[in-house]
């Protein structure tokens, strides 16, 4: 029986279909999925459950199978070892997971040569001193226990991963993300207005993000609230929120406490995100946590919005203050009123950030660049399993 070609095992975490970043997740497995076939390599993506075929996937090369990835149990790992060996896998492709596994081992024995780990997580980790850090080194340089190769979204996550992972830096490789608006999907703007009845001189202020405490969608309605009440009723700003999640129903309440409830809108979680943002005048990201890079402030660079965004994690590494975006201290109300404020007063100026902004996003965030970094990392740990020969291209 002939041998299927090397293949590539990509993992989500998630249910297909699951929504919010593992869409983009999954968008990144379907680009380099495409590619990597050009060079003989074969890719599959890796559910614990499939209900219905993944959209992400919907048009590629890769192919979908439900498999428990999660090697927390004898069964995960028996059904891996045997889908390694069954499907010629050579390089396993996780995303937001442990770099190091005491289960690595068996899975590099049943056929892996390499396991690469994407990381997108947000938040601080706290370094340990003592036993807890010299366990760690020991284990970042313990080649079977831990990934060959650590890909960070930004700056941020790579030295997360130096300080606290005590990765050795040589195996860390930042690829930002990408993102590449295409005005030929969107809603036009006076439409999309149209749709939301908001009048085309009306001031709009988006903020798109899931509803959990971490994103600061609490101080920003406050921060609103300061804006909007030093302004006569008919000046007022519309203040849009797009999302959903564990802390809606409390936003949804705080709203209502508020004297400028009625200029708040929550639309709940929407697909056509982008069109809203595009139809919007400003576009704010109040995360209170360190966000690994910040992927709705890039949409939004991209479609040429101004963006105000809080100081943390990999956004700096977006937006150059006053440049191409506004940057405040996380949990500032004061300050995010008065930036809001400085965007809502000056057109000019929001003009200005916005024209920046999407000029950046486009030389040094596109999404096909992103895929042919990654595309190119993804072959050379194939090596000289890649049948072309051409490692390292796309």
């Amino acid at each position: 029986m002939t041998k299927p070609m090397p293949t590539l095992l990509c993992v989500a975490n998630f249910s297909a279909n699951a929504g919010y970043a593992w869409d983009f997740i999954e968008t990144l497995y379907a680009g380099i999925a495409d590619r990597v076939i050009e060079e003989g390599v074969r890719t599959l993506v890796a559910y614990p459950a499939i209900v219905k075929p993944p959209r992400s996937l919907q048009g590629c090369s890769a192919k979908p199978i439900q498999l428990d990835v999660s090697l927390n149990t004898r069964q995960s790992i028996r059904d891996v070892v045997r889908v390694i060996k069954d499907e010629n896998v050579k390089v396993l492709y996780l995303a937001d997971r442990s770099p190091f596994s005491w289960c690595y081992p068996i899975i590099r024995a049943a056929g892996i040569k390499s396991i690469i780990l994407h990381d997108h997580t947000s938040g601080e980790r706290n370094s340990r001193g003592g036993l807890s850090h010299w366990a760690k080194w020991i284990l970042a340089r313990s080649p079977w226990v831990s990934a060959d190769l650590v890909i960070s979204v930004s700056d941020y996550v790579a030295r997360r991963h130096v300080d606290v992972s005590c990765i050795p830096r040589e195996r860390i490789v930042r690829v930002w993300n990408g993102f590449t608006a295409s005005t030929a999907c969107l809603v036009p703007r006076s439409e999309m207005r149209n749709a939301l009845g908001f009048a085309e001189d009306r001031f709009v202020i988006c903020c798109a993000s899931r509803a959990v405490k971490e994103k600061g969608i609490a101080q920003l309605f406050s921060a609103f609230e300061v804006l909007a009440s030093c302004l006569p009723a008919e000046s007022r700003p519309i203040l849009l929120y797009v999302g959903d999640g564990p802390c809606f129903s409390d936003l949804q309440h705080l709203s209502r406490q508020l004297l400028m409830c009625d200029n708040i809108i929550m639309t709940g979680y929407r697909r056509d995100v982008l069109s809203i943002m595009n139809a919007s005048d400003l576009c704010v990201v109040p995360s209170c946590w360190q966000e690994a890079f910040g992927m709705t402030v890039l949409e939004a660079m991209a479609l040429g919005r101004p963006v105000i965004a809080s100081n943390v994690g990999g956004i700096p590494e977006l937006i150059e203050n006053s440049v191409s975006g506004l940057l405040f201290p996380p949990g500032d109300e004061t300050a995010l009123a008065s930036a809001m404020a400085r965007v809502m007063n000056n057109r000019e100026e929001a003009k200005c950030l916005g024209d920046a902004a999407r000029s950046r996003a486009a030389k040094c965030f596109t999404r096909e660049e992103q895929l042919l970094k990654l595309t190119n990392l993804v072959l050379e740990e194939f090596g000289d399993s890649c049948p072309s020969g051409k490692v390292g291209r796309c």
